[in-house]
This record gives structure tokens, C-alpha cells and sequence, in this order.
């Protein structure tokens, strides 16, 4: 009987740890509604509209496809420079680890009739000293028809914490967490061959990810004044 007990208590302790893992992918152990997840809601409103010579204008979330992703609140809105003849379109979204993850451009896209040209590769921006370089994962999805070919270079990445990343594995990466956000850089694409670094993304991204960082993830006394700011 003795010779049992040991067998007995690690099988115990795995299946005790085999739980707490399973729990905390499923974030059984957080709470949807949480306090940070309605902070980082209410912050998507501190989103400006325009962000330098980019002049942005809000585009039409798609209600059902939003519901379906049970996310918390999205930003759907497309920035256009007219010194560089370049237009970004971007969605950016909050919600738990589990709902947000789970719906990327490699699953969503080629869902809704998309060819991925290949896996994504990640690719990290430099944006100067304000900031960790946020690192995309990044993919060109292309869709055929009979009357039309459309291109798309996407970029996306996630953050709960203003260090910006792209794993391969998201959903492993962040979970757990009760709240976080999640951005995709959208442009047309002519050339399919264009280098990744020609996007017009990249411009775009050295500027909204430094004031994204200040906007989202703030401290109380700057949130109070940058609200101020939007008032004035």
C-alpha cells in the first residue's frame, strides 16, 4: 500500500499543475469584465484623429463580425498622407487574451476568401528612443476573382503593457491576461513584390506606436491631462 502513495501524489501534483495550465490558457481563473479591460476600453477614445500628416477617418466596424470575436470595443478608422499619396487602414481592438487572440489575418482573412502568400515573418520597427521597436508579424493575403485581384499587406501585433509584440504562438504568449490590445496595419498592394520595408505601414507605424504608448498606457495624472487636451 505504501509503495502506492508516492505513484499516487505525483500523479496528483501533475494533474493539479496540467489544471492550473489549462486554467489560466482558458482564463478561467480572470474575470472578462475587469476593471483594467473597461480602462483599456474607455482609453481607445484617446485615440486622436489625426496623427501628424496623417488625416484620419473613421470606417464602419462590421457589428456581427465584432459580436462573434466577443472583444470589448475596436477602433476602426483609415489614416491618409497626402504628401507620400499613402492610406493605413487600421484596426485596433481590446478585449481578454482569449477572445483576442484567437482571431488574427491568417485565420480571419483566409476565412473570408484570402490566399496567405506564405507564413508571416516578424518584423520589428525602429521608433527612435521613445520606445522598445514594436515587433509585427506581417503576411501579404491575396484574394482573386473573376473581375478583380486584391492585395493586402497586414501587419499586426499586441500589447497589454506598451512593449509591443508579434509571436507566432499569441494566444501561449498572453495567457492569462484579463486585458489586451491588439492593432492591424492594413494598405493595398500593388506590387507584390515590394520589400516589406517600402510599406507605407512602416512611415505610419514610427508614428502611431510612440503616441499609441502615450495614449493607452498611462498614468492616472497624464490620463487627466490628456483628456484636458481633447477638451480644449
Amino acid at each position: 500500500m505504501k509503495s502506492l502513495i508516492l505513484p499516487t501524489a505525483v500523479s496528483l501534483v501533475v494533474l493539479a499543475v496540467g489544471t492550473l495550465y489549462q486554467g489560466r490558457i482558458a482564463e478561467r481563473w480572470s474575470i472578462a469584465g475587469s476593471e483594467k479591460l473597461e480602462t483599456f476600453a474607455v482609453r481607445l477614445d484617446n485615440v486622436p484623429m489625426d496623427i501628424g500628416a496623417w488625416k484620419g477617418t473613421d470606417t464602419e466596424v462590421d457589428e456581427r463580425q465584432f459580436k462573434a470575436s466577443n472583444c470589448r470595443k475596436a477602433l476602426s478608422r483609415t489614416f491618409k498622407n497626402e504628401d507620400l499619396g499613402a492610406s493605413v487602414n487600421v484596426f485596433l481592438v481590446c478585449g481578454t487574451a482569449r477572445h483576442v487572440t484567437i482571431h488574427t489575418p491568417d485565420w480571419c482573412y483566409v476565412g473570408a476568401g484570402y490566399e496567405m502568400q506564405g507564413e508571416p515573418v516578424t518584423h520589428s520597427v525602429d521608433c527612435g528612443d521613445t520606445m522598445e521597436p514594436p515587433e509585427f508579424l506581417t503576411a501579404l493575403f491575396v484574394k482573386e476573382t473573376p473581375v478583380a485581384c486584391q492585395s493586402l499587406r497586414i501587419f499586426w501585433t499586441y500589447s497589454d503593457d506598451g512593449t509591443w509584440k508579434g509571436p507566432k504562438l499569441a494566444k501561449a504568449a498572453y495567457a492569462g491576461k484579463s486585458a489586451i490590445y491588439k492593432i492591424y496595419l492594413i494598405v493595398d498592394v500593388s506590387n507584390r513584390n515590394e520589400s516589406i520595408e517600402k510599406s507605407p505601414s512602416i512611415d505610419f507605424a514610427k508614428e502611431i506606436m510612440p503616441l499609441l504608448n502615450e495614449r493607452l498606457f498611462v498614468e492616472e495624472d497624464a490620463e487627466i491631462d490628456v483628456r484636458a487636451d481633447q477638451q480644449g
